[in-house]
């Protein structure tokens, strides 16, 4: 290297400051340098990167994971008053009489004619058809609403001519006579309290009907969490009709008297994206195919306007949601409660990995029969619970995604409801018609808290941030403020989370903004720090000012106690709203007299140099797509106006004692990372901004030349010719 000013030997020195009566040259930082205070005590110097603003822990990844899963989980869904829009298929049309006679209640005529109108046959109707034929007897087995009862209705009306009745829920099957069986009938049943027969007793009911030459098709569901606990010669999985096909199905009766356009119109609205978006479920049950059916043929009737079509569509998921957690006797059971528990598990985790939402079920399981009964010892099944099963009944999807293990991706199996709306309407009824479940969810998301993996325990915060904007004052009550005073920072950051989601809701930001600055003006530490991390994400006050006078107060408080974690947040809040008025308050609080404040402007200085964008829990629209660049330097590329007092902050950092050590290890860092680095011309453009003296070019070509001799991680050749010709201001650009 040829350089005309070689730097001085043994590596860089900490450069003179300058003098009072020194004029600043035109493109030097303007503002008083703090750098003429008395050197500081030991503990005062200015933590670099390397510094752990969060207390005891790191929490690695967090803020990264945050910012992907704000985007996938948060939805406007959820607060509706649930209202059951009936289903299709249903066998109860008739009312349950007290008796001990068999009570068959023919199928209706036009119940009948529409059937033949609008089934749909699965994929496995002929094989169904056939062993019933030749067996007699079917046990159709699989989900409500997908269909079983009509497929049970049609069958029997082919092989008996539609002579079929549907027997009541309640028929004990083992006390049923022949004479109780009309000749050339099929019955269809499906069991409440009585269930169906062993293996024994469906042989003798194939016995009786074979004698009266009758059919019988009985619906059952398969035992929660199997879907191989139905075995035997009688027993078969239904697989429903394609949602297509039965939804067209039923517009062509629905609209056989209109104009063929009406019926082109009603299929284009029935894929218009906000008639999709407000429906909310990826694929519809019979069931639902044929009320979706219904109300669009009543739209394209001019029945109901746009608006009320979309409410209606928003009752979808929230009506699954009221079946799946109906009340009564059955619905506390071991068993029930484990399904209630992986479905609320996939609400919370809605896009984690397979195994963390399983083994979160579990836990909250716990819960929630430790609540029941709380004498009980609660066991785990082992293997009469399966994953696939699991899915099915919480309709479910598992998908092959990634998680990070240290600082690499893996491939996992995540899972996620089948539709956006299916997450907030299983926590909106809970919260609204569930009020004893609020206690062991809030206790378990608790807990989730103490997971190590972003994925799991930010999802948790998120989640809980849902139930904040159902009813706020509980919540934060239960939950938040317990948090936020807690000693461990996780618990706290999981606080501010919380927070932070439920800012977005309209009918709680007010009350959540007044909380957080009281909690920044009058709090304990804990608090303080919380509100700090709360604002820090740029949506906690209406301004920029307010926001940056609340974490300049949280950074001076006693004495500095708190000035790292309200530095860091400055630099957090600088990524989510990257605007010129706040590099102008750190600059006052470099220019401030008062030995506080300078310090709190030369550790956000630092941060805003160390902190990646990875890491901002919120970053800026224009920020996306930079990847891991030092913040200092992707706000320089999108907001090039603001190169030179970014420059300017850390220039003033450079110029510090105190701060020196911080800003050149950070500088180093710099230099050494850009090889192959998407920001390494982004960095020679911004070197010249921090020469303003010969002592400032010295200094960069000295750590230049510190860093090229270093024998563990040494500059290659390219790296030290760009570089070196950037401090001398070779080809340099400003930006």
């Amino acid at each position: 290297m040829n350089a005309q000013n070689p730097p001085p030997p043994g590596g860089p020195k900490p450069p003179q400051q300058p003098q009072p009566q020194q004029k600043a040259e035109p493109d030097k930082p303007q503002g008083a340098e703090p750098g003429g205070a008395p050197e500081p005590e030991k503990a005062d110097v200015i933590g670099g990167s390397n510094a752990d603003p969060l207390g005891e822990e790191a929490l690695p990844g967090a803020a990264a994971a945050a910012s992907r899963i704000y985007r996938s989980t948060v939805s406007q869904h959820g607060t509706g008053t649930l209202i059951s829009s009936g289903s299709v298929g249903t066998m109860n049309f008739y009312s349950r009489q007290a008796a001990e006679r068999v009570l068959a209640g023919p199928l209706p005529e036009d119940q009948l004619r529409r059937l033949r109108q609008v089934f749909q046959e699965p994929a496995d109707y002929a094989e169904h058809r056939e062993q019933l034929r030749d067996g007699r007897l079917l046990v159709l087995y699989g989900q409500p609403g997908t269909g079983r009862a009509y497929t049970a209705l049609s069958l029997l009306d082919g092989l008996t001519g539609g002579r079929v009745s549907r027997l009541d829920p309640r028929t004990d099957l083992d006390r049923l006579d022949d004479d109780q069986i009309s000749d050339g009938h099929g019955y269809a049943l499906e069991p409440s309290a009585t269930g169906l027969p062993d293996e024994t007793g469906l042989d003798r009911l194939c016995q009786l009907l074979g004698e009266k030459d009758a059919y019988a098709v009985l619906l059952a569901a398969p035992e929660p969490g199997d879907v191989l606990s139905r075995s035997g010669r009688y027993y078969r999985a239904h697989t429903p009709a394609p949602q297509t096909a039965v939804l067209e199905g039923h517009l062509a009766v629905e609209l056989a008297d209109k104009a063929p356009e009406l019926y082109e119109r009603a299929r284009a609205t029935a894929l218009d994206p906000d008639v999709l978006e407000a429906r909310g479920l990826d694929e519809l049950r019979p069931a639902e195919a044929a009320h979706y059916a219904r109300l669009l043929a009543r739209h394209t009737r001019d029945e109901l306007t746009h608006d009320e079509l979309l409410a209606e569509c928003r009752k979808f998921a929230e009506n699954q949601a009221a079946e799946w957690f109906a009340g009564g006797v059955r619905s506390e059971t071991p068993e029930r409660l484990r399904d209630a528990a992986y479905r609320i598990a996939v609400a919370v985790l809605d896009g984690a990995s397979l195994s963390a939402v399983a083994e979160a079920a579990e836990v909250l399981a716990w819960e929630l029969a430790v609540t029941v009964d709380p004498e009980a010892t609660p066991g785990r099944p082992l293997f009469s619970d399966g994953v696939d099963a699991r899915l099915v009944s919480a309709r479910a999807v598992a998908e092959l995604g990634t998680e990070e293990v240290g600082t690499e991706e893996v491939p996992v199996r995540t899972v996620r409801f089948g539709g956006e709306a299916l997450a907030p309407a299983v926590l909106g009824h809970l919260w609204q018609h569930r009020h004893n479940a609020r206690g062991p969810v809030l206790r378990w998301l608790a807990g989730l808290c103490e997971d190590d993996r972003p994925q799991v325990w930010v999802r948790a915060a998120v989640a809980a941030g849902q139930l904040c904007r159902l009813d706020l004052s509980h919540t934060v009550h239960e939950l938040v403020q317990s948090m936020a005073q807690a000693e461990r920072a996780r618990r706290r950051l999981f606080a501010a989370t919380v927070l932070d989601v439920a800012l977005r809701s309209p009918e709680v930001g007010t009350a959540i903004r007044a909380l957080i600055g009281s909690w920044a003006r009058y709090g304990d530490e804990h608090l303080r720090w919380t509100a700090g991390a709360v604002l820090g994400r740029g949506r906690a006050t209406d301004t920029v000012r307010e926001t940056l006078d609340l974490l300049g107060g949280i950074g001076v408080w006693d004495e500095g106690k708190l000035r790292s974690g309200a530095a860091v947040q400055v630099a957090h809040f600088a990524g989510a709203r990257p605007e010129a008025q706040t590099l102008r308050r750190i600059r006052a609080w470099l220019s401030d007299a008062r030995r506080p404040q300078q310090d709190l402007g030369l550790q956000s200085t630092v941060y805003l140099a160390s902190v990646p964008v990875t890491d901002l829990w919120n970053q800026h629209e224009d920020l996306e797509g930079y990847g891991d660049w030092p913040l200092m330097l992707a706000l320089a590329a999108v907001r090039p106006a603001l190169a030179p007092e970014l420059a300017g902050l850390l220039w003033t950092a450079l110029q510090t004692p105190r701060s020196y050590e911080a800003a050149i290890e950070t500088l180093s860092d710099w230099l050494r990372g850009s090889a192959d680095q998407p920001w390494a011309d982004r960095l020679e453009r911004f070197l010249p901004l921090l020469v303003h003296s010969q002592d400032d070019r010295n200094r960069l070509l000295a750590l230049i030349t510190e860093l090229t001799e270093d024998p563990d991680q040494p500059l290659n050749e390219q790296q030290v010719r760009r570089l070196w010709g950037a401090a001398q201001g070779e080809g340099a650009s400003t930006p």
